[in-house]
């Protein structure tokens, strides 16, 4: 079997969901936690709770560390949005603080009077990933990934209802035809993706 490609040799390429991602032999989707009886549906208004973090490690510009948490807050506030979904109020988390229990997460959900509180913890450091796997020549490099940890919680009681967890590298892969290809993309296209993916996860049917 052929040995894999490295991401800098690679020419352009779209994005194919599908490809796989490998890395500390974790998951890209971890599997969700779901209330039995959590529909999406059930959340009409909510407030979010936003922690970015960025690893001291990372390859992201001193710029491109500064403009993160507000470029990923709008990310998911057009997300949500697009699912009308209205958020009633943000706010974030210090990076070096801890993030919100679900009770104080709850508590401020009825301060502003909304049914559900988004807690969101988002992690970007670099790792080493692998697309394509599925193929005859697979890809491995470097990439920054966006690890997202998030929780729905009820306001009523501080019930947790959905707990999901989506990791997304920086990287788009073309696994069709006889050479894979791939290649990073942007700060902003990252965002936007690791966001779609996110509340895809969370609001779905």
């Amino acid at each position: 079997m052929p040995g894999a490609s490295r991401f800098a040799a690679l020419p352009l390429a779209l994005l194919v969901a599908g490809c796989a991602l490998g890395g500390r032999g974790h998951s890209p989707t971890a599997p969700n936690a779901r209330a039995n009886d959590f529909r999406a549906a059930q959340v009409r208004q909510a407030v979010v709770l936003v922690r970015v973090v960025v690893a001291s490690t990372s390859e992201l510009s001193e710029r491109d560390r500064k403009e993160l948490p507000a470029l990923y807050e709008s990310a998911l506030l057009e997300a949500l949005d697009a699912r009308a979904i209205l958020v009633r109020d943000v706010r974030s988390v210090e990076a070096r603080g801890g993030m919100p229990e679900s009770a104080a997460a709850a508590a401020r959900a009825r301060e502003v009077g909304v049914d559900h509180a988004l807690v969101v913890d988002l992690r970007v450091e670099p790792d080493v990933v692998r697309v394509c796997e599925e193929t005859r020549r697979p890809i491995e490099g470097r990439a920054t990934v966006w690890r997202q940890a998030a929780r729905v919680v009820r306001a009523a009681d501080g019930d947790e209802r959905l707990r999901a967890e989506v990791t997304t590298p920086d990287v788009e892969a073309e696994c069709e035809g006889s050479r894979p290809s791939a290649r990073r993309r942007g700060v902003q296209a990252t965002a936007t993706a690791a966001v779609e993916r996110l509340v895809g996860r969370l609001l779905a049917p």
